[in-house]
């Protein structure tokens, strides 16, 4: 009976310290990737979605919007977030970039039309009547290559999304992939 006791002791134990595995950035690399130009009104936050595709739905109204599904690319999420005034009723405002790429990819240049070929969507998202939604980037660049040590790549963008004001128009991420 005790040993029963012990075994059973000893399984839960065991399952309580495993950990699942994340598809995303872990914490612990989370801390070596560098974002420059962030704003200083709010965070900025890089995931790299492995074993993913991007599919850009588009509603009963003929809104754009992001579905990360399974697949055999991998997604690049990137997301500013203003600091928010709590007294402020929907004070809320974030931008998100999705973008596609092949999980061996080591070097790209994108631009203009190009961008469609890595699915880049960029999100506007606020209480903005008429200044909302996700559009696709039809107009910039987007580049990722090697970066110093060659462990780690490099990811610049250029993008100019007309249909609505943007705070995050350039940005420069290096992250180990």
């Amino acid at each position: 009976m005790i040993l029963r006791f012990i075994y059973f002791m000893t399984l839960c134990a065991t399952l309580m310290s495993c950990k699942p595995t994340q598809d995303s950035v872990s914490k612990d690399l989370q801390q070596e990737i560098n974002i420059n130009s962030c704003p200083d009104d709010g965070m900025c936050s890089f995931e790299i979605l492995k074993h993913k595709t991007l599919e850009i739905k588009t509603d009963g109204i003929g809104a754009k919007y992001p579905q990360v599904q399974n697949g055999d690319k991998t997604v690049l999420k990137f997301e500013y977030k203003r600091a928010s005034n709590p007294a402020i009723a929907d004070d809320g405002y974030s931008e998100i970039i999705y973008a596609e790429i092949h999980p061996d990819t080591r070097s790209l240049s994108l631009n203009d039309e190009m961008l469609s070929q890595a699915k880049i969507l960029f999100g506007r998202l606020c209480f903005c009547r008429g200044e909302s939604g996700y559009f696709e980037a039809a107009e910039g660049s987007f580049e990722i290559s090697e970066y110093k040590n060659k462990t780690s790549l490099q990811l610049d963008f250029d993008l100019n999304i007309p249909e609505v004001p943007q705070v995050i128009q350039q940005m420069t991420i290096v992250y180990f992939p």
